[in-house]
This record gives structure tokens, C-alpha cells and sequence, in this order.
């Protein structure tokens, strides 16, 4: 029974601590076709080992059709599940927009891949710069083609509901070259507040002068962040000096904030049983998804009892576009992360 419940309360820091993690790393269209993909994938890789992705001649579609990357073979997994946790940068409740444009950006994007036979997870880490074909929609709602662009701008389509997650979820597709991105779970800004009083707020140690947001946070300094403080040590970017307003220095930020978060929450469910549905019901007007309730629970359950493997990133630069920061993946780094989340070796 106590291991039953620990269990539990695994899985509730570990759904929780994936929605903080979407959060706190504030400030990607139609799904390729099977062929699309299939041509991307097959092809000549530059590496040092010169990779090369070839089909197997013997493949059909009805048999595990077998492509060949980096000398080895790999099948498609079967049996996997797929969610896009995204973080978005407006205030207020989850409110249907009238026109088919709207303000919000994503600011996070995280897509977690459950091999359900496996019993396993990968998470992959987007970088919302990234440049990928994202969805036109017209002022009638119609779709007028793709544009490439940052993945964030992919919700500025749609209601900012439903509509606009599917954008994204369509954009993080077709980034990893037409592969599935089944599901979503959208969180606005109001929620860093709430995650972070919900835990007496957050201990930790100003990594670099961020004075320019917060008198107090100095160089060095360990302070326990206020609601306001918390916002400013995720989300602060272009306000700080040059060498500090990337995106990819702020993701270091907000790790260094989740890590903290997840000790002090781990405490309070330990004192207090209803905690998690508290804080779950307080984020509810702040929260976007296609799961009912039933399937968010069977998710919690997954993150608790599969085994999670790693986390991945993309490699790549960053270069300064004609209005903002770009940032275009490697080849190579992508396909790689294509093939760990959604294909297995084939064995012998």
C-alpha cells in the first residue's frame, strides 16, 4: 500500500513537474505524407561515419517496412502515445478569440513519446525559434498554405482554443518530418503564480545580474522568489544583457527553477494528500487540452511507472532573422532524434 502510494505521488510530481517544465520555459501545416517522410528520412546523412539511410528492398507496407539509418535497421514503433505540452505567453483565462488570428506565441513547446510496449518515455525539448513550415490560415478560416517561421508563431492562428493547439501540434509534425503528434496540453502565463505560491514559493541562486528586472536579484544572491520574482527568473530574456536574452540561456534558468520547484512540491504532498488536485484545479482555467479527465489520469500513471529514458534537444544555431532570433536545426541532431523517439532497431 505505501508503495502504491508513493507511487501516486510520483506520478502527480511527475505530470505536474512536466506542466511546470512547459511553463517555465517561456520566452512548433498538415502532417507530411507517409512518402514525405519516407523521403526525408532516406536521406545521405553528413556525418563523420557518412550515415546513410537507405530502404530496404525487401520492405512492403503490410511487413514493418525497414529503413536503414547509420548502417543499422530500424522499424517504426507500434504501440506508442504522443503529447505536445505547450506553454503559452498571454495572461488571462482560456478565452475563445472571435477573428482567426490571435496574439498568443508559444514560448515552450515539450513533446513527451510513450512506448506503451517498452513501458518507457522520451521527451524531446523544441526550441521555440526554431524555423519549420508552419500553417497559413486565412481571415476566413481557411488554409492558405505554409509559411517557414518560428514553431511559436504557429498559434497565432486560430481561436487561441483547440484550433490553435492543433496548428502547433501540426507545425511540431512537420518538423519531425511528418512523424504523429497526437495529443496536447496548453498552459497560459497565469500559472506560474499559482505553481509558484502553491509551494511557499521557490529557493534558488541568481546564476547572473538580473537587477534590471528585480532590485534584489543580484549576482550570486540565493532568495526565495516571490510570484513576481518567479515570473521574471523563467520568462526575462531581452531585458538582460546580450550575452543573456537567448532563449537557450533562459531554458537553463528555468531547469535550475523546475529542480527546486519539484523538491518543495514533493514536501507538500507528503504533508498533504489533496495538494495535487488543488493546484490541478486552480491551473484548470488556465489549461487547453484534448484528454478528458479519464486519459489525464491514465498519463499521470504512465509517467509514474514507465521508465524515463532521457531528454533530448535538438542541436543547431541561432542567427538573427530580419525582425527576431532564428534558429535552424542540424540535419543530422534532428533525424537523430526522429529515429530515438519514434523508431526501435530491428533485431536480427
Amino acid at each position: 500500500m505505501q508503495k502504491d502510494n508513493r507511487q501516486k505521488k510520483d506520478s502527480i510530481i511527475k505530470i505536474i513537474g512536466i506542466a511546470v517544465a512547459i511553463l517555465l520555459f517561456f520566452s512548433i501545416l498538415l502532417v507530411l505524407t507517409d512518402k514525405l517522410k519516407k523521403d526525408k528520412l532516406n536521406e545521405t546523412v553528413e556525418t563523420s561515419g557518412a550515415a546513410v539511410i537507405l530502404p530496404d528492398p525487401y520492405a512492403t507496407e503490410e511487413v514493418d517496412p525497414v529503413i536503414y539509418y547509420a548502417g543499422k535497421p530500424y522499424v517504426h514503433k507500434k504501440n506508442i502515445e504522443t503529447v505536445l505540452f505547450m506553454g503559452i505567453d498571454s495572461f488571462g483565462e482560456a478565452e475563445e478569440r472571435e477573428a482567426n488570428r490571435n496574439h498568443d506565441q508559444v514560448d515552450v513547446l515539450m513533446l513527451v513519446v510513450i512506448d506503451h510496449d517498452k513501458k518507457n518515455y522520451r521527451v524531446l525539448q523544441i526550441n521555440r525559434d526554431t524555423i519549420t513550415e508552419i500553417p497559413q490560415i486565412g481571415p476566413m478560416g481557411d488554409r492558405i498554405g505554409t509559411i517557414p517561421a518560428q514553431i511559436a508563431l504557429s498559434h497565432t492562428y486560430g481561436s487561441g482554443l483547440q484550433d490553435s493547439s492543433e496548428y502547433s501540434c501540426e507545425a511540431a509534425s512537420t518538423l519531425l518530418m511528418g512523424e504523429e503528434v497526437q495529443h496536447y496540453i496548453t498552459l497560459k502565463l497565469d500559472s506560474i503564480a499559482i505553481i509558484n505560491s502553491c509551494v511557499g514559493g521557490v529557493e534558488v541562486t541568481i546564476p547572473y545580474d538580473m537587477t534590471v528586472m528585480d532590485p534584489d536579484m543580484k549576482e550570486g544572491v540565493t532568495l526565495l522568489l516571490n510570484d513576481k520574482q518567479a515570473e521574471y527568473f523563467v520568462r526575462a530574456r531581452l531585458q538582460l544583457e546580450e550575452d543573456k536574452a537567448t532563449n537557450l540561456v533562459r531554458m537553463e534558468r528555468q531547469t535550475t527553477y523546475l529542480d527546486a520547484w519539484k523538491k518543495k512540491a514533493k514536501e507538500k504532498l507528503n504533508q498533504d494528500a489533496g495538494f495535487a488536485l488543488e493546484l490541478i484545479l486552480e491551473l484548470g482555467d488556465y489549461m487547453i487540452t484534448d484528454y478528458d479527465l479519464n486519459n489525464l489520469s491514465k498519463l499521470s500513471d504512465y509517467l509514474a511507472n514507465y521508465e524515463h529514458l532521457d531528454t533530448i534537444k535538438i542541436d543547431g544555431h541561432t542567427e538573427m532573422g530580419s525582425d527576431f532570433l532564428e534558429f535552424y536545426c542540424d540535419d543530422t541532431s534532428l533525424k537523430n532524434a526522429v529515429i530515438a523517439l519514434y523508431y526501435d532497431e530491428k533485431a536480427e
